[in-house]
C-alpha cells in the first residue's frame, strides 16, 4: 500500500506531504484545486511519461517520493529488486522521480539509480491507477479476452504462457517463409543471373590466367607482319651489299684491327673485340634468316587471335579488371549456384516444422478455450451480480465467443463483451450501446472482481462515479468500500455519497499567496467532513438543514456497512 507521498515543485504544487492510510481514502475539493495532479504524482511513479511541463513554473525541477509497504507481494518485489540490484530489506520500496527543466530524468528505488522500466516492472504490483484506459481496455473488443484471462487460475496463465513461446516460435517460423516467398522473384532473377554469367564463362573455356598476355604478343606479330618481313629485308639487305654491306664492311675492319696487332700487343684486345662483333653480327643475321624463313601469314590464325582477344577483354570489363579477377569471379558464382540450387531443401525442412507446430497449438489453444469457457462462465456470473449491486440489475452480460481465422498470442479465441442494458433490448458489444454511466459501473464491477485477484495493494480512482448521481453514487461508495475491505483505496470524487462511503476523508484545496498558488492536502476531522459533504450537496451556501442532510447521509452509510 501506499504509505506516504511527498511532492515538491510537480504543477501547482509547491510542497505537498500526505500519509494514507488503510481501507478507503476520498480526496474531496473543488475542480482544479489539484487532486488529479496527487493520482498524476501517484502514475510518475510507476513509470509514465514525465515531461518538464510538469515542473512547477519558475523551479528547476520537480521530485516525487512515495514509500510503499509490500508485504502482499513480498515474493515478487524481491525477484524484480533482486534481477536489477536494488536494495530490499524491510518490506518497504521508497521510489523518487525526479524532473528537471534542463531534460534530465532521475528515477531511484531505495537509493538506487534505476530505469523507467524497472518503474513500471514494479508498478504492476503496487498501485492499479483507474482512469481513461479502462474506458479504451473496455472498449477495446481486441483487449476484452485479456480481461477473461486475468480472472483465471495460475494453471490456465501457465497453459498460456507455454502456448505463447510455442506462437512466438510460429511467428518466427511463418515469418521465414513468408520472407522466402516474398523474394522468391529476386532470388530467381539472381539466380538466372548467375546461371548466364556461369554459361557466359563456361563457354568462354577459360584455362590459362595469362592467356591474354601471350595473345596480345601473338596479336602483335600477326597484326604487323608485312612492316616486320619489310624491315627484316631491308636488314638483310644491309648484310649482303656486295660493296657497301654490313658484312663487307666489317671484315674490312676485321683485317685491318688484324694488321694492328703486328704492331703492337695492346691493338689484340681491339681485334678481338672486332672478331667477336663479327661472330655476333654474323650470328645475328643466321637467326633472322631463320625467322624469316618460318614466318608465315595465316589468316585464319589471326581471326581467332582477335576475336578471342575481344572476349577475353569483354569478360575483363565485366568480372575482372584483370584475367585472373575473372577466374575468380568464376568460382565465386559456381559456389553461390550451388547454394542456391539446394535452397528448396531449406524450405521443406521449415515447412516441415510449421506443421508439427501448428499441431501443437491447435491441440493448446482447444486447450485453452475449454478452460476459459469456463472462467468466462464464473466471469458472466459474478459481473451480473456487480452490476446488480450497481443498479443494473436487469441488464444482461454475455461473454461471447468467436473463433479467429489464425493463431493468435491468445489462441484461437476472439471474446466480445455483449450487454444490453434494459429490458427488451438485443445483446450487443458494448462499444456501440455503453453510456459514460454504464461504462463506469462496468469497470467499477469489474475491478470489484479483479481486485480479488490482482497482487497491487492499492487502487486509485479518479472519479468514477462521473455521469452518476443518486443512489447510483451511494452504490457505487459502497462498492467501493468493499474493494477497500481487501485493499487500500484511494478515491478522487466529486459526489456526496462517494465521499460519505470513505473510511477516511481528505481535504485538496488551493489557496493563492502573494500571486502565487498552492496546493494543501489535510484530514478532515467529523465535523469539517460534515461541513465539506454539505457543500458538495448544497453549494457554497451552508446551511444547517444541508449539514443535517449530510449527516443523515454519513449515518446511512453506516448502518449499510453494518
Amino acid at each position: 500500500m501506499l504509505v506516504e507521498l511527498d511532492i515538491k515543485n510537480f504543477a501547482i504544487i509547491k510542497a505537498l506531504k500526505v500519509r494514507f492510510q488503510e481501507n478507503m481514502t476520498v480526496l474531496i475539493g473543488e475542480t482544479g484545486a489539484g487532486k488529479s495532479i496527487i493520482i498524476d504524482a501517484v502514475s510518475l511513479l510507476m513509470g509514465s511519461r514525465g515531461q518538464k511541463e510538469m515542473i512547477r513554473s519558475g523551479e528547476k525541477k520537480a521530485v516525487v517520493t512515495g514509500l510503499f509497504e509490500v508485504d502482499h507481494v513480498t515474493k515478487k518485489i524481491t525477484a524484480i529488486c533482486e534481477k536489477y540490484g536494488i536494495p530490499n530489506t524491510d518490506n518497504q520500496l521508497i521510489i523518487s522521480r525526479e524532473l528537471a527543466v534542463k531534460g534530465r530524468n532521475i528515477v531511484r528505488i531505495n537509493g538506487q539509480l534505476t530505469t523507467i522500466n524497472v518503474l513500471r516492472e514494479l508498478g504492476n504490483y503496487l498501485v492499479d491507477i483507474h482512469g481513461q484506459n479502462d474506458q479504451q481496455i473496455l472498449m477495446d473488443q481486441d483487449r476484452q479476452i485479456d480481461l477473461v484471462d486475468n480472472y483465471a487460475s495460475n494453471d490456465f496463465k501457465q497453459e498460456l504462457s507455454l502456448y505463447q513461446s510455442n506462437f512466438k516460435k510460429w511467428q518466427k517460423l511463418t515469418a521465414q517463409i513468408s520472407h522466402l516467398h516474398k523474394n522468391a522473384q529476386e532470388m530467381a532473377q539472381k539466380q538466372d543471373i548467375l546461371s548466364f554469367q556461369n554459361d557466359e564463362l563456361s563457354k568462354a573455356d577459360l584455362k590459362d590466367p595469362h592467356e591474354d598476355d601471350q595473345l596480345e604478343e601473338e596479336y602483335n606479330e600477326l597484326n604487323n607482319y608485312q612492316k616486320i618481313v619489310d624491315t627484316a629485308n631491308y636488314l638483310m639487305q644491309l648484310y649482303d651489299d656486295e660493296d657497301h654491306g654490313i658484312e663487307t664492311l666489317i671484315g674490312n675492319a676485321q683485317s685491318a684491327a688484324n694488321e694492328l696487332t703486328e704492331y703492337g700487343a695492346k691493338f689484340k684486345d681491339i681485334a678481338k673485340t672486332i672478331d667477336d662483333g663479327v661472330f655476333a653480327l654474323s650470328d645475328a643475321r643466321s637467326e633472322l634468316s631463320n625467322v624469316l624463313d618460318e614466318m608465315d601469314f595465316d589468316e585464319e590464325r589471326f581471326q581467332y587471335v582477335s576475336s578471342r582477344l575481344d572476349l577475353l577483354n569483354s569478360l575483363k570489363k565485366k568480372y575482372g579488371p584483370s584475367l585472373e579477377d575473372v577466374f575468380a569471379f568464376y568460382d565465386k558464382i559456381q559456389t553461390e549456384l550451388g547454394q542456391y540450387e539446394a535452397g528448396g531443401l531449406d524450405e521443406e525442412k521449415l515447412q516441415k516444422q510449421l506443421k508439427n507446430l501448428e499441431q501443437e497449438l491447435q491441440a493448446e489453444a482447444k486447450s485453452l478455450h475449454d478452460m476459459r469457457k469456463k472462467v468466462a462462465a464464473s466471469l458472466e456470473s459474478k459481473i451480473k451480480q456487480e452490476l446488480s449491486d450497481l443498479y443494473m440489475a436487469k441488464a444482461r452480460f454475455s461473454i461471447d465467443f468467436r473463433t479467429t481465422k489464425t493463431f493468435t498470442k491468445n489462441g484461437t479465441d476472439n471474446i466480445v463483451f455483449l450487454i444490453a442494458p434494459n429490458p427488451g433490448e438485443e445483446l450487443m458489444p458494448l462499444v456501440k450501446i455503453v453510456s459514460g454511466g454504464e461504462q463506469s459501473r462496468l469497470i467499477l464491477a469489474l475491478k470489484a472482481i479483479f481486485s480479488k485477484v490482482e497482487p497491487v495493494g492499492t487502487m486509485i480512482f479518479d472519479e468514477i462515479d462521473t455521469g452518476v448521481s443518486g443512489r447510483v453514487s451511494a452504490a457505487i461508495g459502497q462498492k467501493l468500500h468493499s474493494i477497500g475491505e481487501n485493499k487500500q483505496v484511494i478515491a478522487i470524487t466529486h459526489s456526496p455519497q462517494v465521499a460519505a462511503a470513505g473510511d477516511q476523508k481528505y481535504l485538496v484545496a488551493k489557496k493563492v499567496k502573494d500571486g502565487a498558488t498552492y496546493t494543501q492536502i489535510g484530514p478532515l476531522t467529523q465535523e469539517e467532513t460534515i461541513t465539506a459533504i454539505a457543500e458538495m450537496m448544497a453549494g457554497s451556501d451552508v446551511t444547517q438543514a444541508a449539514k443535517q442532510n449530510a449527516k443523515d447521509l454519513m449515518r446511512s452509510f453506516k448502518r449499510k456497512k453494518k
